[in-house]
């Protein structure tokens, strides 16, 4: 077990993190579990991603590899990440069920997400709650644009567009994420064609607007992805506003067309992020002549003021289909359904035929 700090990336595996940064507490920062060590009766095999309220592990649980995520210690943490769950478990089965959000697994053995959907167990001396889901291969979009900062744009679009699929069946129930970030969100590329497919890791604040005001706090949010609305500054009151999500999913894909952060973070304080977003003190759009388009979308995206960004997550994905088109993954998943009916059609006709000689030989 190690402790990880989330804003000067430090770590210390004697649990005694220090920096020298003032405006860094690094004392407080989380611990993190290593490979092999156990948690209950679920056994590390990596830490994925380390968020500001949670952290995310592959696992393995009951001989079945899994992800786990395990919130920070404190109360907010703690009810965000089951108001989560509980938004997963009440997704099973319906007819919102996404491919680019989590599948929830039971946390306990023998039982059922419907019994219920997150686990708490103690770890020095902190009673933790965490909740499994479906495990998929691959890495968090921020490791992706590590490799490859600036990629093709077919790719930069299909991705935001699962993205806004997951953040519009989130707003059609009546909640709302407001932190999007590339920690948060996981890609696999296909290995035949390479194609990307996502996975929605955090759904952020997740919380109807009838208690939205109670349930966000902004630590939990990375500054650098906090819509200037939510900014912890006098006279900012947290509103109910589909285009809060959309001003985040444009940062995503802003930041997938310049290869960096729309608001640079490392080595800043929250406070001088918090002032960069204000004053809308972005990177320059440096990409514009090979994706115009897109960059015309991204910008209008995040845009400081609300009203001027594109109503929904759904506009945006309707703009980037128009231009980047529609992702073969999903042109080859709806064709074995048309297959599917095709040979239920063959296999009726057949069926009703012989039925129809036999009865014409019966009456003979």
């Amino acid at each position: 077990m190690k402790q990880v700090c989330m804003l000067c990336e430090r770590t210390s595996p004697d649990g005694n993190l220090f920096c020298q940064e003032t405006y860094c507490p690094a004392e407080q920062s989380p611990f993190v579990l290593d490979y092999g060590e156990w948690f209950g009766d679920i056994e590390i095999v990596r830490s994925l991603v380390v968020l500001r309220s949670a952290a995310i592990y592959e696992v393995m649980h009951q001989k079945q590899r899994k992800y786990m995520k395990l919130a920070h210690p404190g109360p907010e943490n703690r009810e965000r990440l089951k108001r989560e769950a509980e938004f997963l478990r009440d997704l099973a089965g319906s007819k919102d069920k996404l491919d680019s959000l989590p599948t929830l697994l039971p946390a306990y053995a023998g039982t059922t997400i419907q019994q219920g959907a997150y686990g708490k167990t103690m770890l020095r001396g902190h009673l933790l709650y965490f909740y499994l889901f479906e495990f998929r291969p691959g890495d968090t979009l921020r490791e992706v644009l590590v490799k490859n900062p600036q990629l093709w744009v077919n790719h930069v679009g299909w991705i935001t567009i699962d993205v806004a699929a997951a953040i519009n069946i989130m707003h059609r129930r009546g909640v709302y994420h407001y932190g999007l970030a590339p920690e948060g969100i996981l890609v696999a590329f296909d290995k035949k064609q390479n194609i990307p497919q996502v996975m929605l890791l955090d759904l952020g604040i997740v919380s109807p607007k009838e208690t939205l005001r109670q349930g966000w706090y902004p630590m939990w949010a990375p500054p650098a992805y906090t819509a200037p609305e939510l900014a912890p500054v006098d006279g900012n009151a947290v509103r109910h506003d589909f285009r809060t999500d959309v001003f985040g999913l444009g940062l995503c894909l802003y930041e997938m067309l310049v290869g960096e952060p729309v608001y640079p973070f490392k080595l800043r304080s929250d406070e001088e992020v918090y002032r960069l977003v204000l004053r809308n003190k972005r990177v320059e759009m440096n990409r514009v002549e090979d994706v115009e388009p897109v960059a015309r979308i991204a910008t209008q995206a995040v845009n400081p003021r609300p009203d001027d960004r594109q109503p929904n997550a759904a506009d945006v994905a309707q703009q980037l289909r128009a231009v980047v088109g529609e992702s073969p993954r999903v042109k080859q998943r709806r064709q074995p359904a048309l297959r599917s009916i095709m040979t239920v059609v063959i296999v009726l006709l057949g069926v009703v035929f012989f039925l129809t000689l036999a009865l014409m030989l019966v009456a003979r």
